[in-house]
């Protein structure tokens, strides 16, 4: 084989290459304990609402950022409380950064006024870039995969939710299972990155 052949081959053994360390990562990370299951990635469904501040936010929020979102419910105040509040200090701590919010799962965004004031109650130590949606029927392709209240879910930076939902007051898991999803999102852009810089450098 002349010099030049092999010249012309490298790149595409380099992409190969770098192709089979990709497989062989992500089903390394992929090993996790059995608590967890195994879940494909789906969009989250396109929607247009509200949140308890009066803000119109639609499913563009997720677009570019990592999300954990906690669906709690009014009926169930004081656990998902809780729950909002240790995250809100965990995302201060964490060294990826992550959005956090709340989905009220029992409140519409044709409510009235007075239980608006009754949520935003609930959630008046919540940091103020914590947005608290409304639910509407946009969501109901999301909201009927949902049976408990709280429960946690995840969603990448491309709008998809990802990974196992956390269901009750289980920062421990919620937690193990953010990191985790955050770290395989890490090394799929690491390595993309390395196989454009091998295209086109």
């Amino acid at each position: 084989m002349t010099i030049s052949r092999k010249i012309f081959l490298l790149p595409f053994l380099t992409i190969f290459l770098l192709l089979l360390l990709d497989a062989f990562l992500i089903s390394r990370l992929d090993e996790v304990p059995s608590i967890y299951q195994k879940s494909q990635s789906l969009p989250f469904p396109e929607f247009r609402t509200r949140d308890l501040r009066g803000n119109t936010v639609t499913h563009e929020i997720f677009r570019g950022k990592f999300s954990i979102v906690c669906l709690w419910v009014m009926q169930d105040a004081t656990t998902s409380r809780e729950l909002l509040e240790t995250l809100s200090a965990w995302r201060n701590t964490s060294p990826k950064p992550f959005q956090l919010m709340g989905i009220v799962g029992d409140l519409r965004d044709t409510e009235p006024p007075e239980r608006l004031d009754v949520a935003r109650e609930i959630v008046g130590d919540c940091p103020e870039d914590v947005p608290h949606l409304l639910v509407n029927d946009d969501m109901e392709g999301f909201l009927r995969r949902i049976h408990n209240a709280p429960t946690v879910c995840f969603v990448n930076e491309h709008g998809e939710l990802v990974g196992q939902p956390v269901v009750g007051n289980e920062p421990d898991l919620i937690r193990k299972e953010a990191e985790r999803l955050m770290e395989r999102d890490s090394l799929q852009n690491e390595i993309a990155g390395k196989i454009q810089d091998s295209l086109f450098h």
